[in-house]
């Protein structure tokens, strides 16, 4: 017989969800708006890259509460100028998702903070009691991404 958490019922896990729902929610505010990208309308060649002229498209846009770890920016100089790296990591209550029936995936986009970052890695392994069933959150490691290359603000051309 192996261990699984014994002590972590639906009502303990209910109870979870209460509070870190009222916590996010009510008392931490931090909220995000998140673009999924929309395979339909984004043209891409035979090697799944996009052209530079039509980019990627992206579907309307959800804003969800989440948890922010922030990163310091960074800028490295070359011979075509300064080049400025972020990464952040953006936690969200899975209970939520659910409700939203949203997943976010490789690709999208979270604009946090006057700032685009592109969603490079989903973890969904933060498993309450150890088991399976009881998973707690969404966890997305992102990159800091240019505007310019992004066809979800209108640019003045």
């Amino acid at each position: 017989m192996g261990l699984k958490g014994r002590y972590f019922s639906q009502r303990d896990l209910n109870f979870i969800n209460s509070i870190n729902g009222e916590l996010m929610g009510d008392i931490i505010e931090n909220l995000v708006t998140i673009y999924k990208i929309a395979p339909n309308e984004t043209k891409t060649n035979i090697y799944g890259e996009t052209s530079q002229d039509t980019g990627k498209w992206y579907m309307p846009a959800i804003q969800i509460s989440t948890l922010v770890e922030r990163a310091e920016m960074e800028t490295e100089q070359d011979d075509f100028g300064p080049t400025r790296s972020q990464n952040h990591v953006f936690k969200m209550r899975e209970k939520m998702l659910r409700q939203l029936e949203f997943y976010p995936e490789i690709g999208d986009m979270i604009f946090w903070n006057d700032r685009y970052y592109e969603v490079d890695n989903v973890v969904q392994e933060q498993l309450l009691g150890g088991q399976a069933e009881k998973s707690h959150s969404i966890i997305c490691n992102t990159h800091y991404t240019k505007i310019t290359s992004l066809n979800i603000v209108q640019r003045n051309d």
